[in-house]
């Protein structure tokens, strides 16, 4: 069974594109069965997503095995379907320098963001986000979870399946950028899915695919995209979250201003990011062996 859908992925351009984007598809859609699975043990996921995800048992669990499932989904089509290591989807040498670079992209795109839109608005208030009261341990604790068991984890996740494994496998047999985009939908949709649809956010979430599938399409390296990833995710929770378990240090809350604005100012930074990405490319800054690959 498997020997003739290995032969049919190998010799139809269609039955790649299908199956690839198959894979990607149960890797994200695991999560509707969690969620259904989560609700019978009293966990409602859909009211513990991004800034509202409260540090408990039941999410945690729930949130970790959606990741575990997601990625298993991809292992399992790396050895059965595709005969290659899970290692082969971009985990190059030189994993932390490049997560820095990634990191601070990540950090300087969305604190631009953030910086246009308190600019514009009618005022900005800022409170801490923990109490005196707060054990030095325990805090230690909580944000050792909130980086790596939350911030890098989900950027992992979504690496994989959304950029990763379908850029390896379709890159030499169709335009990337067709990649990209189809890509970029399923990322976007897919958080519209847990959130209330918003034209602004999903514009957002689609120039954001593109922009981590371009880098990670010209140097090789999933760290990068991960790292960048981690960069803007890191920032919201930090600066603008309510939830010190949850890695916030202060709740920065931007009032009022233009309504487009708000809504339109990241999908403005990240279409001038994607514009340098470019224009990097073309000045050969990826070239000689993909310089952040190791």
């Amino acid at each position: 069974m498997l020997s003739k859908i290995r032969q049919a992925y190998n010799n139809h351009l269609a039955v790649k594109i299908i199956t690839v984007v198959l894979v990607v598809l149960l890797s994200v859609a695991i999560m509707l069965p969690l969620l259904k699975l989560a609700e019978v043990f009293g966990v409602n996921i859909r009211e513990n997503t991004g800034l509202n995800f409260k540090v408990q048992l039941g999410n945690v669990f729930f949130f970790t095995l959606f990741g575990a499932c997601s990625l298993f989904i991809i292992w399992l089509a790396q050895k059965f379907i595709h005969q290659q290591k899970f290692s082969e989807l971009g985990f190059t040498r030189n994993a932390v320098p490049t997560l820095l670079v990634g990191f601070v992209l990540g950090v300087i795109v969305v604190s631009s963001k953030y910086a246009i839109m308190m600019y514009f608005a009618d005022e900005v208030d800022t409170e801490p986000a923990f109490g005196e009261n707060v054990n030095a341990f325990s805090y230690i604790g909580y944000y050792l979870y909130f980086f790596f068991g939350f911030i890098i984890w989900n950027s992992l996740i979504e690496e994989v399946g959304t950029r990763a494994y379908p850029i390896q496998k379709l890159k030499d047999h169709m335009n990337p950028h067709i990649i990209f985009t189809i890509m970029g939908l399923i990322f976007a949709m897919g958080h519209f899915a847990l959130n209330d649809f918003s034209m602004g956010y999903f514009i957002s979430l689609f120039v954001a695919s593109y922009i981590y599938s371009l880098l990670y399409y010209y140097s090789g390296s999933i760290w990068l995209t991960i790292g960048m990833h981690s960069g803007v995710n890191w920032i919201g929770f930090t600066f603008f979250g309510y939830n010190w378990k949850l890695g916030a240090i202060a709740n920065i809350e931007i009032i009022g201003g233009n309504p487009y604005i708000m809504e339109y100012a990241g999908a403005f930074v990240q279409l001038l990011f994607l514009g340098v990405v470019l224009l990097l490319k073309r000045k050969g800054f990826f070239e000689q062996g993909n310089r952040l690959s190791g």
